[in-house]
């Protein structure tokens, strides 16, 4: 629900499928340094109120196949009430066949954006 507002500043995420990957990290933690892209005061439900969402440019790699792809994070202090796991990384990505869930993969990311730490 929130592409059209994404668009709307700028991020085109058409070729994304509609639906995050979770990809858990456990037991290592991740924490966001200098995203590449914030957006701040998205109102995309009349449900919710306006939040901050990040969009941090990667690369999924499955059974040898790279892929665009996003780490998305809607920051917790803009949603009041949701708990917010820090061992587990939401991908947005186009639609991957070869991915199911317990599917090993690999994330490239940017250290520059985000640190996975012990």
């Amino acid at each position: 629900m929130q592409l059209p507002f994404f668009k709307k500043e700028g991020i085109n995420l058409d070729n994304i499928y509609p639906t995050t990957l979770n990809v858990s990290i456990a037991p290592k933690t991740f924490r966001l340094v200098a995203p590449k892209v914030t957006m701040k005061n998205i109102k995309w439900s009349l449900d919710h109120d306006a939040e901050t969402f990040s969009l941090l440019p990667c690369v999924l790699s499955v059974n040898d196949s790279e892929h665009p792809a996003y780490v998305y994070y809607p920051h917790p202090e803009t949603k009041i009430g949701h708990f917010k796991d820090n061992t587990i990384l939401e991908i947005l990505s186009e639609y991957i066949a070869d991915v199911h869930y317990g599917t090993r993969l690999i994330l490239k990311l940017n250290q520059a954006e985000i640190i996975i730490s012990e």
